[in-house]
């Protein structure tokens, strides 16, 4: 399988690396060591003397693209170059012993607990992909009994024309607006998990009305599950401070046990020890009686409601961060009917809520904030039970990512201890 990837790429005289993140950076440390004799070059801004750095795409014979690269923005026509990726060289060198999960969310949740689900029953498993690790980071651990566990993003799967033996789709709701062209292109770009399977590979996904996005009738494997109406076979307790996992997933989580033969008791196992993953209804401390929850992960407006309903004793919500075009009619009316009864609101996104909820009489007590501070601040004052920061948007404007965004949100938490 290696061997095979390696040869793949000899072939070619010169390799270009368009974008030198994470991925970019681990084909270059791949490259050195296996392709001693094909010259690689970077193409990235950031890397580039003058602003024509993407004439360096024509003279490479491959270009392996980074996920974060969108070049309907770039105005770059996907077929005017050589283009592949880690996610398709691997897909295609390693798609038979992957487990590949996408949605729009869910999926870090999801394949951190079928890794633990595999190590709990005593196989080998490895976990990679926009987790945060590239796989090639890893190539050399990999043998016939390793499963490789993979959280797909659409960036990834765009344009690849491979795909996993175990397919999972999560959920489908709009998000990355300004990286394609438009919402079909996006959901196009999560069908590749599933679209180029064989008849023996397995698809399963949990979606309501799934014949409003793709024909399932001509889903190619034969064995395709769709787990939303399942009833769940385990009851399970979670609670505030080790945190929550979702129906949805834990739905889709006892298809994958069933199919991979995981007994009960190491099923029961993984989801009971479970700690809930940094920023995803994550607890951070309680003050004075309040719990604070930091769910910064969820950068769209059905992820902040989906909290609310999971904390039910939400009485004061944190919003706002990066407009991408997210239609927040939905919210803005879930948070009119809520028991909701402080909402504070910051940032481009926040004020379009403020504004909306507005428009018609309402008894919340509703803010409009100038940053997260003084949000936490606000909070801090007319909290009685929960806090949700639950953004319902990206945060590229002020942070980042939403990482470095969650992890602000904590420090300022601590902070109100005085």
């Amino acid at each position: 399988m290696l061997n095979d990837l390696v040869s793949d790429l000899e072939q070619y005289k010169k390799i270009a690396i368009f974008g030198y993140g994470v991925e970019g950076r681990s084909f270059h440390a791949f490259a050195e060591k296996y392709l001693p004799d094909v010259a690689i070059s970077i193409v990235d801004k950031n890397y580039a003397d003058d602003d024509n750095y993407l004439d360096g795409l024509r003279e490479a014979e491959l270009i392996v693209k980074s996920p974060g690269i969108s070049l309907h923005t770039l105005g770059i026509d996907y077929d005017a170059y050589n283009f592949t990726s880690i996610t398709e060289l691997f897909l295609k060198h390693f798609g038979s012993q992957i487990i590949g999960v996408t949605g729009t969310k869910g999926k870090s949740t999801l394949v951190t607990l079928i890794d633990s689900m595999l190590k709990n029953a005593g196989r080998k498993s490895l976990l990679c992909g926009n987790i945060g690790i590239s796989p090639l980071q890893a190539i050399e651990t990999i043998d016939e009994e390793t499963t490789v566990v993979m959280e797909l993003s659409s960036h990834q799967l765009h344009h690849v024309n491979h795909s996993p033996h175990i397919a999972v789709l999560t959920n489908l709701f709009p998000e990355h607006l300004d990286y394609y062209e438009d919402l079909a292109d996006y959901y196009e770009a999560k069908f590749n998990i599933f679209r180029h399977q064989n008849a023996r590979d397995i698809f399963i996904y949990n979606l309501q009305n799934p014949n409003n996005y793709f024909d399932t009738e001509k889903a190619p494997s034969k064995h395709t599950y769709n787990v939303f109406a399942n009833e769940l076979k385990n009851e399970v307790q979670f609670n505030i401070k080790n945190g929550y996992i979702h129906h949805a997933t834990l739905q889709i989580l006892e298809k994958l046990a069933e199919i991979l033969e995981i007994d009960e008791s190491t099923f029961m196992k993984t989801v009971t020890t479970f700690q809930t993953l940094p920023h995803r209804l994550e607890f951070v401390d309680e003050i004075d009686g309040v719990s604070y929850i930091n769910d910064s992960i969820s950068t769209i407006p059905q992820a902040s409601m989906e909290a609310m309903k999971i904390l039910k004793n939400v009485d004061t919500i944190i919003l706002g961060g990066y407009d991408r075009g997210v239609d927040y009619s939905e919210l803005v009316n879930f948070l009119r009917e809520s028991n909701v009864k402080n909402i504070i609101c910051f940032s481009d996104t926040g004020k379009q809520i403020y504004e909306k909820i507005n428009e018609e009489e309402n008894n919340k007590h509703l803010f409009y904030m100038h940053d997260l501070r003084e949000s936490v601040k606000k909070a801090g004052e007319c909290a009685r039970e929960i806090v949700l920061f639950s953004p319902a948007a990206s945060s590229f404007n002020s942070y980042k990512n939403f990482a470095e965004r969650g992890e602000e949100f904590k420090s300022l938490v601590n902070n109100l201890k005085g």
